[in-house]
């Protein structure tokens, strides 16, 4: 078993009555031979804090100190968030929820709802004083408070639900507790890597041949490198019209995309409205990476719908058309779509990892 499956990480912000039952938590773990890790001790001079955020995210035991300040701060909801688009969210965190925390009257979590309503509101004000050429990080900003206000609400009440024991009596009983609760899910993770299947059974099912998913960095960027050019040809229209200007294979990819997120629709709107705004194109391939990212099926219909467009006689994109490959600088050039889209690695057109250039066209 590997040792990521015994680490044991602490998500919190920083000061106060916080920092003080996190030194204690530290303490009386260190005592029973647990060392958790921390961003003070481990997150090393220089080192990087989104890294180590996701990190967290990724976990197999966070305990989480749940405050006011931890529901409100950008950093603490990002490694929230992260740990919730895992998989057994209730089962890998470990909350000690501060008084201060209002997570147990609907109205108060109501509030956090707002607060990061505003903060989204706010942002989006600001973005729009600048040129789009000047927002490189800050779109990522934006996403991150849509992901926030998106999750708090259901976060809040999952925390809610779950008997955390107050702060008081995890110290009275020296976080005795807590450290039982996180030794049954390390022990049970070990049980559980330490498997093997039944290879006495007489009769071994062949195993199936499974479809191969296109990695979501990929898949998106197939994705908007189809759909850009019949956008731009399509010109200005509504979300609901454009569509209906798109061969149907196209249009099929088009509105399974814009039916299935709240942010990747937003995020295709603007670029139907402007689809010569270079920037629009970036953020709409972003969103799609994150939805995707999530969703499996998802990423496993869209992987099938762009298989079957390639036997479209339709796409063949001629003049500027546009595609990118492992997430390279774009070929512009013709296009044609023939052969097998798949694999982790990169799109495949035709039988090579490259697109055919014509004679008088260059990279």
């Amino acid at each position: 078993m590997p040792d990521y499956e015994h680490t044991i990480f602490i998500s919190y912000a920083w000061g106060g009555e916080r920092e003080e039952i996190v030194n204690q938590i530290d303490q009386a773990l260190q005592a029973r031979g647990v060392m958790i890790i921390r961003d003070k001790r481990n997150l090393g001079y220089k080192g990087s804090i989104s890294e180590f955020m996701e990190r967290i995210g990724q976990g197999n035991c966070i305990i989480v100190v749940i405050s006011d300040k931890y529901l409100r701060s950008p950093n603490c909801m990002f490694e929230l968030v992260e740990i919730a688009e895992g998989k057994q969210f209730h089962d890998r965190i470990f909350p000690v929820v501060l008084a201060d925390a209002n997570i147990y009257d609907p109205i108060k979590r109501i509030e956090y709802v707002k607060y990061w309503e505003v903060k989204r509101a706010e942002l989006a004000d600001a973005m729009r004083t600048l040129d789009p050429a000047n927002l490189q990080g800050i779109r990522d900003d934006m996403d991150l408070y849509d992901r926030i206000r998106d999750e708090i609400s259901g976060l809040t009440s999952t925390l809610k639900d779950m008997n955390t024991l107050t702060p008081d009596m995890h110290r009275d009983a020296d976080f005795a507790q807590l450290y039982e609760a996180l030794m049954q899910r390390t022990q049970a993770a070990s049980v559980s890597n330490g498997t093997k299947p039944d290879t006495d059974s007489k009769e071994i099912a062949k195993p199936k041949k499974e479809r191969k998913i296109m990695d979501p960095i990929t898949l998106a960027t197939a994705a908007t490198s189809l759909l850009a050019p019949f956008i731009k040809k399509a010109g200005t229209a509504t979300l609901e019209k454009i569509a209906e200007k798109f061969p149907e294979s196209v249009g099929k990819i088009w509105d399974t995309i814009t039916n299935r997120s709240g942010i990747v629709t937003e995020a295709a709107n603007d670029l139907a409205k402007n689809p010569d705004d270079a920037d629009n194109e970036v953020f709409f391939k972003k969103q799609l990476q994150k939805a995707l990212e999530k969703d499996q099926d998802f990423a496993g219909l869209l992987t099938d719908l762009l298989e079957k467009a390639k036997n479209d006689p339709s796409i063949n994109i001629g003049g500027d058309g546009v595609v990118a490959m492992n997430n390279s600088n774009a070929v512009k050039g013709d296009i044609n779509f023939s052969g097998t889209i798949s694999g982790s690695n990169g799109i495949t057109i035709g039988h090579s990892q490259q697109s055919n250039l014509p004679d008088n066209k260059t990279k």
